[in-house]
């Protein structure tokens, strides 16, 4: 997080750095009306399994492991943001863990598997 009083700042500084702020807002305002739009259709595992591997991916951008993260939100939170119930997730998560595909710690979740947590994403582009 970085604070808006300083960026702002640094934006009527620097040549080219508010446009690019706002293109980098832009394109993630576009990627999470997507994302919201497809979870309307998936099932808890696949709502769980997209957020995942979305936030996985995005944190690998930026350097930061490609299966390993500290989840800042809590499981209530994430129920919220995917639609679902507290429970819901939970027992997802569990699931998850049972069929080895990912290990929970409190808020430390590693991706063990993540070919098996894209093939249930897989599975349902192929209809099944």
């Amino acid at each position: 997080m970085l604070p808006f009083d300083r960026i702002s700042e640094l934006a009527r500084d620097v040549d080219g750095l508010q446009r690019h702020l706002h293109r980098v807002m832009s394109r993630e305002i576009v990627r999470e009306h997507g994302v919201m739009l497809l979870l309307g259709t998936m099932s808890a595992e696949e709502r769980l399994a997209t957020f995942l591997l979305n936030l996985v991916q995005r944190l690998q951008a930026r350097g930061f492991s490609p299966s390993e993260l500290v989840l800042r939100m809590t499981r209530q939170e994430i129920g919220s943001y995917l639609g679902l119930k507290l429970e819901t997730v939970s027992r997802t998560f569990s699931r998850f863990a049972e069929l080895g595909i990912i290990e929970v710690e409190h808020r430390y979740v590693r991706i063990l598997d993540s070919e098996r947590m894209r093939g249930l994403l897989a599975q349902r582009a192929e209809g099944g």
